[in-house]
């Protein structure tokens, strides 16, 4: 279990953060009991007190379940969970790449047709400066995918859609980690590429050609992706 001594301000943020990430990332898997609270003290370098008051949000929240005299245990999360916008829904299940990339062709195609119609002269020169960093990054796949990630995020942004825009809050550990594998996986150029031409389709203000573009987009990497795995 990789979990690091805590050293900056905001400690109850931070180990909160830790434990929440182990719970995500499957370190702590459902029906599992965790360390205790003087174990996770010792490891984090904090107090007890610090490590209860983050036990307590998680248990609040669904995620962990104490037994009397037993320990805290992972709670095995339902479906009826995950509405709540403060929890991951990588929770319920492993990511599926080609289920997302499904999932975002449905709603990134209308939302990069609502950006060309919503988009600020603010939206469009913050979509450039994120392409900018992904150039940058073109040989740094770790980061390039945080900015791939933050490009699509903020055209979601741009289409002035308050209900896109929560739902990707919701969804946005799953996007995340997806983005990082799809990376890994087929590299940068691609990304490079189809990203110049959709922010040059915003610029135009060319809904049909912002479109399509992402539609070629994602269907070309969902085809890559499945020929990466056959």
């Amino acid at each position: 279990m990789d979990m690091k001594a805590i050293k900056r301000n905001k400690i109850g943020e931070l180990v909160y953060k830790q434990m929440y990430e182990q719970i995500v990332k499957g370190e702590w898997a459902p029906g599992t009991k965790i360390p205790s609270e003087n174990e996770l003290a010792k490891r984090l370098g904090v107090s007890r007190i610090t490590v209860r008051e983050a036990l307590q949000r998680l248990i609040s929240l669904g995620l962990l379940e104490a037994h009397h005299g037993e320990g805290t245990y992972v709670k095995q999360v339902t479906t009826g969970t995950y509405m709540n916008s403060l929890i991951s829904m990588l929770v319920l299940d492993p990511v599926d790449l080609i289920e997302v990339m499904e999932y975002r062709k449905i709603v990134e195609i209308e939302t990069a047709g609502l950006a060309v119609e919503r988009a600020t002269v603010d939206d469009l020169e913050k979509l450039e400066k994120i392409f900018r960093r992904m150039e940058q990054y073109k040989n740094d796949v770790e980061q390039f995918a945080v900015e791939d990630l933050d490009f699509h995020l903020a055209l979601a942004e741009a289409a002035k859609n308050p209900l896109i825009i929560k739902v990707n809050t919701i969804v946005k550990d799953i996007l995340s980690v997806s983005m990082a594998r799809i990376v890994h996986s087929l590299g940068t150029a691609n990304g490079l590429y189809y990203h110049q031409k959709i922010l040059e389709a915003l610029k135009n203000r060319d809904k049909e050609a912002a479109k399509k573009i992402m539609s070629e987009h994602l269907t070309g990497t969902i085809m890559e992706l499945t020929n990466a795995n056959k």
